[in-house]
């Protein structure tokens, strides 16, 4: 009897440890997360001035950018606009069909930033990615990164770890229904591979360096 209750005494102790250490995995990783980028958070009245802006990618529906996309996509051409950036790298994946650096581009004309001015990354198949290629491909050292609200923190945090002098501006105009909370939620795994990424240095595929955004800033 006594072997049996030691027994369910160590079943529950490991639970116990599991537990502890998953809620560690979740909670480390958002507590660097804040902590490398709320003081770097603005709004688009008051970000500083940054020569260049990264959108990172989201959803195409079809050939017209999701409404995340163009709500990423409209801060970008206000930030333009209002004279506190001067090129815009529109980063995401292209696959047949979604397109998203080639879809940004066509909205952000559409709102009035002229095609000179805008950089197309087709390697930006993550954030990690984007972040990585602004530095290492199209040699930049400061930048404004636009995405939702929910993962600003995570994108800002990831440009500054790898080096880059990043501030951020929020989307937070979306509905805040399931699909926003489902991608509120994701975040915490995301800030776990984050700290992975960097921890490990991971490499993206192809660093080839270029001078796109050199001459748009130039043009």
């Amino acid at each position: 009897m006594a072997t049996k209750k030691k027994a369910r005494r160590a079943v529950w102790l490991i639970i116990a440890v599991l537990v502890v250490l998953g809620a560690l995995a979740g909670v480390v990783p958002k507590v660097m997360t804040w902590s490398r980028s709320h003081a770097y958070a603005y709004t688009t009245d008051t970000v500083p001035q940054r020569d260049v802006t990264l959108v990172l990618g989201a959803m195409m529906w079809g050939n017209s950018p999701s409404p995340y996309l163009q709500a990423r996509v409209d801060l970008a051409a206000a930030l333009y606009k209002a004279g506190k950036t001067k090129v815009i790298i529109a980063s995401g994946s292209s696959t047949p069909g979604d397109n998203e650096p080639e879809g940004m581009r066509v909205a952000l004309m559409q709102a009035g930033v002229p095609a000179n001015r805008i950089v197309l990354d087709f390697g930006g198949l993550d954030t990690y990615a984007s972040c990585m290629r602004a530095r290492d491909v199209y040699g930049v050292t400061a930048l404004t990164v636009i995405s939702q609200s929910y993962h600003l923190p995570r994108a800002v945090a990831t440009c500054r770890a790898l080096g880059i002098d990043a501030v951020g501006v929020g989307d937070n105009t979306q509905e805040h229904n399931f699909l926003w909370y489902k991608y509120q939620a994701r975040e915490v795994l995301a800030d776990a591979k984050m700290v992975l990424d960097l921890a490990t240095n991971r490499q993206i595929a192809d660093a080839t360096p270029s001078d796109e955004v050199q001459k748009a800033l130039n043009s």
